[in-house]
């Protein structure tokens, strides 16, 4: 068994009395119930809580995992995990699930932007001037575009280019974080001129 490292970012629930901050107990609590059959209160710990505004914080915590092994080619490698009780699951399935759900953020990102753009269009009549992303997304923000979207699901900068008139490239590197490489996520997107 291995004891394993995890922020959890836990919304905080207001009382009508006045703002709480979240302590320990409560947030072992708030974990624990996540799943009552895997995760007993005694095999969490919760290492901090730091409060990040009035309705949010993150707690630094340490669960218990096990790790399946397997020796491949002189070299031990990870097979499986398992939190808590929960059952084995293997980890390239976990790696892969994970990267699925943070395309899928990505292209929702691309569409935020795109639908700014859009709004952009509408009330100028044109699509806005840039020369990259940056310059894209500071004519956006915050009238088209709030929150202002910088960057993808890997925390990696996004790329904006005109393909043709009235047509806007927006790019995400993808999980490896390179552009030109087929795991790129890409929005192509046409729009219509008024003048």
């Amino acid at each position: 068994m291995a004891c394993v490292t995890f922020f959890c970012f836990l919304p905080l629930f207001l009382t009508s009395c006045g703002a709480r901050s979240l302590s320990k107990k409560t947030a072992r609590d708030v974990i624990a119930d996540l799943d009552r059959d895997a995760f007993q209160k005694e095999s969490i710990y919760i290492d901090s809580v730091n409060q990040t505004g009035q309705r949010d914080a993150v707690a630094e915590t340490t669960l218990h995992a096990t790790f399946r092994f397997e020796k491949v080619d002189g070299k031990w490698v990870i097979r499986e995990v398992r939190l808590g009780k929960r059952p084995w699951e293997k980890l390239d399935d976990i790696l892969r699930a994970l990267e699925q759900v943070k395309t899928e953020q990505t292209r929702k990102l691309l569409e935020q932007v795109a639908a700014a753009i859009e709004k952009y269009r509408e009330a100028n009549g044109a699509l806005p001037d840039f020369k990259d992303y940056v310059s894209l997304s500071d004519t956006l923000s915050p009238k088209y575009m709030n929150p202002l979207i910088r960057e993808d699901a890997w925390h990696n900068p996004l790329a904006a280019s005109r393909s043709a008139p009235g047509t806007v490239r927006l790019l995400s590197a993808g999980p490896d974080g390179r552009t030109g490489t087929p795991d790129d996520i890409e929005l192509v997107k046409t729009f219509a001129t008024t003048r």
